[in-house]
């Protein structure tokens, strides 16, 4: 029996299932990511990695798992993210978001599928390969991160602060599409700002003795949109078009008050090819431009969330290698793809120069939703073609 084949038989449905439930069963919202980073500390430890805990952020722990190599290089990074997004309303939920509910071979619960499906797979990867004994040359590192929800610096932390490097990155985020695995080779990115409109409040029975700051607002929105039309010029051919957004309006407080302050939120999405700063002074210009034929029009504006975009060669090594692994456990092929969420790809690919891709169970349909799920096999694949890729490459 060949190593690869005893690994595989080492992945079993049942062990991913019952690691599964857990994580789901540990509530990490973000911001209260510790008891789940812990319970992954200690999983690991029993497997017998050597295993750190980082606090990017005081009392939000990431976690760092190294199945080493006999010559310590090559390196494979595996990533993912330790929280999720809040359950919404419980009473919305067909079953608790905290139980880990299977049915019909999925498993429901906030998190599932975004993404401690993918956690499950990288444990289960890296406990079949250290079961079976294969001395690998190069080094196996897991890395779980905090924040990734709302851009916390938590695999940043990892791969830059700690000086954690490595050869190649997978991130497994979910990636399944009408049940299919896609690779992630190229991701948006994303922006948020806020603009605060400033007026000059009065009684609204005499509108003209005031500055109304919804109305010069409104001159925002309208040219932010003829932006949005624009950007749909801009395109990518994995991920599609530019956008920006007005996602958020705020203003006034009372009826019979004019408004002296509109606050506007606005989600900009980038494609690669896209400078951050850029894309900030276009809005910034056209803001400006609103100033310049209305005196009165007074703005202040912030960035308050910043995911860069990132690409990597759709031939990249490691995009060759899982596809053909994904050939031999699920017995088809894919083609390199985008996707159009952001995630921390980036961290790996901008900030640490190491080439990454986005592969993982799950769908992201499924993903900040009630009643999420994710398909228990797809769990059990993902940890298959992970596996298969360390041993390709550590070997």
């Amino acid at each position: 029996m060949s190593f690869e084949t005893e690994v595989l038989n080492l992945i079993r449905k049942d062990e991913a299932t019952n690691l599964l439930q857990q994580l789901v069963r540990i509530p990490s919202p973000t911001g209260e990511e510790k008891a789940v980073a812990e319970f992954v500390y200690e999983t690991l430890k029993s497997l017998g990695l050597k295993t750190e805990i980082f606090e990017p952020i005081p009392n939000r722990p990431d976690v760092v798992g190294f199945l080493e190599g006999s010559e310590g290089k090559p390196t494979l990074i595996l990533n993912g993210h330790l929280d999720h997004v809040p359950p919404g309303n419980l009473e919305d939920w067909t079953y608790p978001p905290y139980e880990g509910r299977i049915v019909d071979g999925k498993m429901y619960g906030r998190g599932a599928a975004d993404m401690k499906g993918g956690l499950t797979s990288m444990i289960i990867a890296a406990k079949a390969i250290k079961e079976a004994n294969v001395q690998l040359k190069g080094n196996l590192i897991l890395t779980f991160a905090v924040g990734e929800e709302v851009g916390d610096p938590g695999t940043r932390y990892i791969v830059v602060d700690k000086g954690i490097k490595g050869d190649w990155g997978i991130v497994t985020e979910p990636t399944v599409f009408k049940g299919r695995f896609r690779i992630g080779v190229a991701e948006r990115g994303v922006a948020w700002f806020k603009i605060t409109v400033k007026g000059k409040s009065t009684h609204a029975s005499q509108p003209h003795l005031g500055v109304n700051a919804i109305s010069k607002a409104g001159k925002v929105v309208s040219e932010l949109e003829k932006l949005n039309v624009r950007l749909a010029r801009r395109k990518h051919p994995l991920i599609g078009a530019s956008a920006c957004s007005v996602t958020v309006i705020r203003g006034g407080f009372k009826e019979n008050v004019i408004p002296d302050n509109c606050e506007i939120t606005v989600d900009r999405r980038m494609i690669p090819s896209e400078n951050p700063k850029n894309a900030e002074k276009e809005i910034e210009k056209i803001l400006k431009n609103i100033r310049k034929k209305d005196p009165k029009f007074r703005f202040s504006m912030e960035r308050t969330c910043l995911f860069e975009p990132a690409e990597i060669p759709s031939n990249h090594e490691i995009v060759r290698v899982v596809r053909k692994n994904l050939k031999q456990v699920c017995g088809y092929d894919t083609k390199p793809w985008g996707t159009p969420y952001a995630c921390d790809a980036r961290n790996l690919i901008n900030d640490a120069g190491i080439p990454a891709i986005v592969f993982g169970p799950g769908d992201i349909s499924n993903c900040h939703c009630i009643d999420e799920y994710i398909v228990l096999d797809e769990v059990v694949d993902a940890a298959k073609i992970l596996a298969l890729t360390a041993l390709n490459l550590l070997t």
